[in-house]
C-alpha cells in the first residue's frame, strides 16, 4: 500500500474524531440520541440494559445512514478519476487553497457565511430508531457546511479510483460512527465529556484549523506525497 494511501487513512480517522467534537455537532448529540432511539433524556440517563441495546442499535443504524451518504460522495471521485489524474497538479492547488480557507474559518480568522448554515431534516421522536438510517443519511448531507472542511480534505487526498475513495470515506464514517455509538452507550459519562469539551472548544478549533491549514499548504506546494511517506515512516 502506498504511503499516501496509508497517511490518508490516518487523516480520515483524525477527521472523524474532530468532526464529532465540532462545535456545531457535539452539543446536538444528546438530542439526536433521544430522537433516533425514541427514548426520553431521562430514560437515556438511566442506562438500563434494554435502553442501552436500543441506543446501540439506533446509533449503528444512524451511522450506517451517514456512511452511505459519505461513501457516495467518495464514489463520485472514481467517476471523474481520469480527468482528476490529468489535472492533478492544478487541482491540488485549488483544493489546497480551499482547505486553507476552511482552516482559517475554523480558527475564526476568516468569515464564510455559508458555513454557518445547515439544512437538517427534522423527524418527530415517534419515528423511533427505524428512522435512524434516513436521519443519518440526512445528517450526511445536512451537516456538510459544518464538517465540510474535513470532507474537502478527504476528497482532495482520496485515490482517483472509486474503491480507494470509497474506502477512505468509509474509514471516516466508521470513526465518526464509533464516536456516536460510544457517546450513546456511555451517555452519563458523555455528558461530562461534552461539558469538558465545550469549555475547551478553542483548543479543538486551534488543533482542527491548524491541521487543515497544514494539509492545505502541503497540497498547494505538491508536497502531500512526500509528507505522507514521512508520516508513515514515523509511525512505522
Amino acid at each position: 500500500m502506498a504511503p499516501e494511501q496509508q497517511a490518508g487513512w490516518v487523516v480520515a480517522v483524525v477527521a472523524g474524531v474532530l468532526s464529532f467534537v465540532a462545535p456545531c455537532v457535539l452539543p446536538l448529540i444528546p438530542g439526536y440520541l433521544s430522537m433516533i432511539s425514541g427514548l426520553s433524556m431521562e430514560q437515556l440517563e438511566e442506562r438500563k440494559g434494554a435502553h442501552l441495546l436500543r441506543v446501540f442499535i439506533s446509533c449503528a443504524l444512524f451511522a450506517f445512514g451517514f456512511a452511505v451518504a459519505f461513501m457516495l460522495l467518495g464514489a463520485t471521485k472514481g467517476v471523474v478519476g481520469p480527468w482528476l489524474r490529468l489535472h492533478a497538479t492544478a487541482l491540488n492547488i485549488v483544493f489546497g487553497i480551499i482547505v486553507i480557507l476552511f482552516g482559517l474559518f475554523v480558527l475564526n480568522l476568516l468569515r464564510l457565511p455559508f458555513l454557518y448554515q445547515d439544512h437538517r431534516l427534522r423527524f418527530p421522536r415517534a419515528a423511533g430508531m427505524w428512522a435512524a438510517p434516513l436521519l443519518g443519511f440526512a445528517f450526511g448531507f445536512g451537516w456538510t457546511p459544518c464538517i465540510g472542511p474535513w470532507l474537502a480534505v478527504l476528497y482532495s487526498i482520496a485515490p482517483p479510483s472509486a474503491p480507494g475513495a470509497i474506502a477512505l470515506f468509509g474509514i471516516y464514517s466508521l470513526t465518526l460512527g464509533l464516536c456516536f455509538i460510544a457517546a450513546g452507550m456511555l451517555f452519563a459519562l458523555a455528558l461530562r465529556s461534552f461539558a469538558f469539551l465545550q469549555r475547551h472548544y478553542r483548543v479543538v478549533e486551534i488543533i482542527s484549523g491548524g491541521l487543515l491549514v497544514l494539509i492545505g499548504l502541503l497540497l498547494v506546494t505538491q508536497q502531500w506525497n512526500r509528507a505522507s511517506a514521512w508520516l508513515m515512516g514515523l509511525i512505522g
